[in-house]
């Protein structure tokens, strides 16, 4: 019994953020490769900040800045991120499946080889966004702004793209739905290499 509960406590301690780590996050601006799952990171402002490889899955970011900030190789998976800034930032290679950015601002953001599986995009504003070998299974850009938005080597027949704006939205050695591909012409997107409609 008690080894069961020493299990329970050690799962329990391991579950949440690292309150150092957390404390230097919101004062500095730069936690590089710390351990901030689950924390409360709602409504600050970390322009700029460099939060590369951290653990920010299940994290509270909703309504926060991170304008410029490096968030490259981190994991935010299932975070809230709702009406987050994110603008011209990086998050190569982050792990964002299964975030909540309803009505975020990814605009200029640097999202190549990123997981944005299960993600909930909706209207969100991501002009000159850049998704190149972004791994987007059952993405959900509902409503979302992808005017002059860059998906290179993409599969993205589970992507739904209902009432999305894709002006001038470059399309290159991509798989499509015929749909897809319906809609993007009639949105004048750009329809360059290898693009397949299935």
């Amino acid at each position: 019994m008690r080894g069961v509960f020493l299990t329970l406590l050690v799962g329990v301690s391991l579950s949440g953020y690292d309150a150092t780590h957390l404390k230097k996050a919101l004062e500095e601006k730069e936690c590089i490769g710390c351990d901030l799952r689950g924390a409360d990171l709602s409504k600050n402002d970390f322009s700029g900040c460099d939060f590369h490889g951290s653990d920010l899955s299940g994290a509270d970011l909703h309504e926060s800045l991170f304008e410029m900030g490096d968030l490259s190789d981190s994991n935010l998976s299932g975070a809230n991120a709702e009406k987050a800034l994110f603008w011209k930032g990086t998050m190569t290679g982050a792990d964002l499946s299964r975030i909540h950015a309803k009505g975020a601002n990814f605009k200029g953001t640097h999202l190549e080889r990123s997981n944005l599986s299960f993600a909930d995009l909706r209207a969100t504003k991501s002009w000159k966004a850049n998704f190149t070998n972004a791994l987007l299974r059952k993405t959900d850009f509902t409503d979302a702004e992808l005017g002059d938005a860059k998906f290179i080597h993409n599969d993205l027949r589970t992507v739904k793209f209902t009432k999305s704006l894709l002006w001038q939205t470059r399309f290159n050695n991509v798989v499509m739905t015929k749909a897809q591909c319906i809609l993007a012409k009639k949105e004048e997107a750009i329809l360059e290499e290898n693009v397949t409609c299935r």
